[in-house]
Parts: structure tokens; sequence; C-alpha cells
């Protein structure tokens, strides 16, 4: 889903589509201020997911001569390492230190998890395929409300998401047959 569109649906439940849409459009500087502090709460819900609930996985192949990976060579802000294999496709040890991982010398495969960078009006959610919109604008929402003090609606936005999420893990839930009769 679009960065912007859900924005623009954030801000019609909050009443102020008419102003999002107008300073989207470059109508408008009114709520410049606004739709900023919505972006980052966007970006806080979808860290959030990430973190909590939707890990994101991300692979990255990598060339060391000296066995060390800095983080900042990897593609995104790895949060917790999952496996590193060898040229080979073999997994082998490696250790970790507060900003590099420790290996072997060669071409390395790491796969890991991350958090999403934070995006422009433009941009796309990278829980595109994984969720459908409107569990990130209730987060949005949820983060918004509480950064603005009002911390009822925000509880109600937070129910719905966390409502959301536990709908998308467990989606296909087990079926019960009945039992069997003979006749």
């Amino acid at each position: 889903m679009k960065v912007r569109d859900i924005l623009l649906e954030a801000a019609d439940l909050l009443g102020i589509k008419e102003g999002v849409a107008a300073f989207l459009d470059g109508e408008s500087d009114e709520l410049e201020n606004t739709v900023e502090q919505m972006l980052t709460c966007l970006h806080v819900a979808e860290c959030s997911l990430a973190l909590n609930y939707v890990p994101l996985y991300a692979e990255d192949e990598l060339m060391t001569s000296t066995g060390r990976l800095t983080f900042s060579d990897f593609t995104h802000s790895p949060v917790r390492i999952i496996e590193v294999q060898n040229a080979m496709g073999q997994s082998i040890p490696y250790t970790l230190y507060p900003l590099y991982l420790k290996a072997e010398t060669g071409r390395l495969k790491v796969r890991y998890t991350y958090t999403p960078e934070k995006k422009g009006v433009d941009g796309e959610s990278d829980f595109t395929m994984l969720t459908s919109g409107h569990l990130l604008v209730y987060g949005t929402l949820a983060e918004y409300c509480l950064a603005n003090g009002l911390h009822q609606e925000a509880a109600i936005w937070d129910k719905k998401m966390k409502d959301s999420v536990e709908y998308l893990i467990h989606t296909k839930k087990c079926k019960r047959l009945g039992s069997r009769r003979w006749l």
C-alpha cells in the first residue's frame, strides 16, 4: 500500500482529509506539521509491527576479505541475524559485535530480519504484500493520538490494530470434524 493512501485514510478517520489532501497536492501549506507528524507515526507503527508481530526478512550477499561485515553495509538495518552461509551454501559460525558481524572471509550470504526505514509521502510500505492497509492506518492513528495526548482514542486505535494483527496471524483456524457414526 502506498504511504499517501495510508495517510489519506487515517486523515479521513480523523476528519481532516480535505486539509491533508490539499497539502499533499501542493495546494496548501496549512497542515504541513500534521502530515510530518503522521509520517513519523506511520514509521513508528511499521517498526512496531516489524519488531513485535510480523518480522521482515532480507538476505544479502556480501564480500569480505577480513571476515568483518559492518551492519552499515547491509541493504536494511538488521535486527536479528538468522543465518550466515559461505559461498557453498553451508551454515557457518559467526560472532556478533555492536557494529559488525565476524565470520570467515570470502563471499557470505546473510539472512536477517530488519526494521523499515522512514518513508516519504510517495513511498511504499514494506508490508504491502503481507498485510492490508487498515492495519497500518490503525497503527498510525494510535501513535498520532498518543502523541497528541488523546489517550482514550489511542487505546481504541491500538486495540483495533492488535485485533487486526491477531486476525492476520490466525487467519486459518483449525476446523473440527464431527464424530463419525456407524450405522
